[in-house]
């Protein structure tokens, strides 16, 4: 079970991976969060933060997971915006 201590420092532990992949100009996706949560837990010396970087592992792979499981029928449930019936009469304005 997660404590709030644990949870806290987890969450910490992502927005750092976050702000890593932004200061590498890199892509921002769940693979992407996993792998750099991934190196950040080779490096890692202290038990806590180890602790703490599995447990953003578990949640970012749970995220992952879920969101590979949406099926055909859920996503026709999801907006979808059809740009013709915004009046679109292909002008450029700026």
């Amino acid at each position: 079970m997660k404590n709030h201590h644990e949870q806290k420092l987890s969450d910490l532990l992502i927005g750092g991976a976050v702000i890593a992949l932004l200061r590498e100009k890199a892509g921002i996706s769940r693979r992407a969060l996993l792998s750099k949560l991934e190196c950040m837990l080779k490096a890692e010396k202290d038990e806590e933060r180890a602790r703490a970087i599995l447990l953003a592992m578990q949640d970012v792979k749970k995220e992952i997971a879920e969101s590979e499981s949406l099926k055909v029928g859920d996503r026709e449930h999801m907006a979808n915006f059809d740009i013709d019936k915004f009046g679109n009469d292909d002008s450029t304005r700026h």
